[in-house]
């Protein structure tokens, strides 16, 4: 890859502050690029009322899909111009991240960029269309799922009403579900519509901060923008309590009690990998709930960010019932890219475990669940994600296969997290699924 810097100068001066402030990184077009062609990219520091830096320097370094550098260094001297512009080719398809280093003023001192809204990065997809995993699909993966779903067919639930948890038009109840050989549960929440009647239907669960960083409650990440029956489960193998202090409190305890963080939980072994039990018990969940009489016996979406978003293209695949999904800034997918130099979705198994899941993990890549979706399917991707790198995202959405009416919405500027414009296109989506 080759990068070429051209430095503007004559451009509005501000005064020097103690702090640096916002820095874009932007890309020429608001597109996707091709092998071997010249990206621009502009790059403007701005101080807090919006003026543009006189002088002061940075570096900036290039990675291929958040992981390899692909180039060397360009360091920026905004006293020899502000904007400056520069481009970026890649020779094969992927991603581009370009990522900034601290402000360093006059005086030496470095400081942090205060980014609002974007982070202090940018990014480029290279023909992202033909991105594929960096492994390959076991030959034993559906019989290894086809299995467990046979032993968790059976798998007992309970479902209680919950009085001490509101939710303005619905009801609740709490629904657990008791995995088969005695090791633990998933538990979470059970909402029905208050007016009697037939419904669609909605299953997710929440990203991976939830418990631990925010709360867990009966509404999905993504909910239904018709009344539906909402099933929102927990991966944590722990009853929920109501308050977050109490979540929190509860997940540091069970987190201690595993020894490690728990996506990392037995990675080494597909048989006890802690999203095998979790998985498969939340498709018995929605096996319960499609055999309600209160469920319409025609709709019924797998919705999820994050975590919940790898959670969805997963159920997509596994779970019969479901009839669309929503996917946004999928984890868990991937597992493989490091073998092409690329940055794997969340969370990075083969990194974090220096290889010992590298077997394992071919048996947990929301791609190869991708691949076996037959059903309407909407995907986003944020361009500079470095959680879930956009990459690992297009390695999973290109294996849907082509006949299924499948769609993705780029965040070109976003990392991990959405936009106004996606959450339109979910409920449009929605709507149009589960009333279809």
């Amino acid at each position: 890859m080759r990068v070429k810097a051209i430095f503007i100068s004559g451009l509005t001066v501000a005064a020097a502050l103690l702090q640096a402030q916002n820095l874009d990184i932007v890309a020429a077009k608001q597109q996707t690029w091709k092998v071997g062609e010249d990206i621009p990219f502009t790059v403007s520091a701005r101080v807090k009322n919006g003026e543009l830096y006189k002088d002061g320097t940075f570096t900036l370094s290039f990675l291929n899909c958040g992981d390899r550098k692909i180039s060397d260094d360009l360091t920026i001297d905004l006293s020899k111009g502000n904007p400056a512009k520069f481009s970026v080719k890649l020779d094969h398809p992927g991603f581009i991240l370009v990522k900034a280093s601290k402000y360093r003023g006059r005086d030496g001192k470095e400081s942090a960029w205060k980014n609002k809204p974007f982070a202090p990065l940018g990014g480029a997809g290279v023909e992202p269309e033909k991105i594929r995993p960096g492994l390959e699909c076991p030959a034993d993966f559906d019989s290894f799922w086809q299995a467990g779903l046979k032993e968790f067919k059976n798998a007992a639930i309970e479902v209680t009403p919950a009085p001490d948890v509101r939710r303005k038009n619905f009801k609740v109840s709490r629904i657990t579900v008791k995995f088969p050989d005695g090791s633990g549960i998933v538990s979470g929440y059970l909402s029905f519509p208050e007016k009697p009647g037939k419904y669609p239907a909605l299953a997710g669960v929440p990203g991976a901060a939830c418990v631990s960083g925010y709360p867990f409650g009966p509404k999905p990440h993504w909910s239904s923008p018709v009344p539906a029956i909402e099933l929102h489960v927990n991966v944590h193998n722990f009853p929920v309590p109501v308050g977050a202090k109490e979540q929190k409190t509860a997940f540091k305890r069970y987190t201690k009690s595993l020894g490690c963080a728990y996506h990392f939980s037995n990675a080494s072994q597909r048989e006890r990998y802690f999203f095998r039990n979790v998985w498969l018990a939340v498709s018995r969940a929605i096996d319960y709930v499609a055999a309600l009489p209160e469920y319409d016996g025609r709709h019924f979406a797998a919705a999820g960010n994050s975590q919940g978003g790898g959670t969805a293209l997963v159920l997509g695949g596994l779970n019969k019932n479901i009839t669309c999904v929503v996917a946004s800034v999928p984890a868990l997918c991937d597992h493989g890219g490091w073998k092409l130099g690329r940055q794997a979705g969340w969370p990075q198994l083969h990194n974090s475990l220096n290889g010992k899941a590298d077997e394992a993990m071919r048996y947990f890549d929301a791609a190869f669940f991708a691949a076996r979706i037959r059903v309407p399917t909407l995907v986003s991707v944020g361009f500079v994600d470095v959680t879930c790198s956009p990459s690992s995202v297009y390695a999973a959405y290109n294996l849907i296969p082509s006949k299924v009416s499948k769609r993705i919405f780029p965040m070109y500027r976003s990392g991990h997290s959405g936009c106004r414009e996606f959450s339109k296109e979910v409920s449009q989506f929605l709507r149009t699924e589960l009333t279809r």
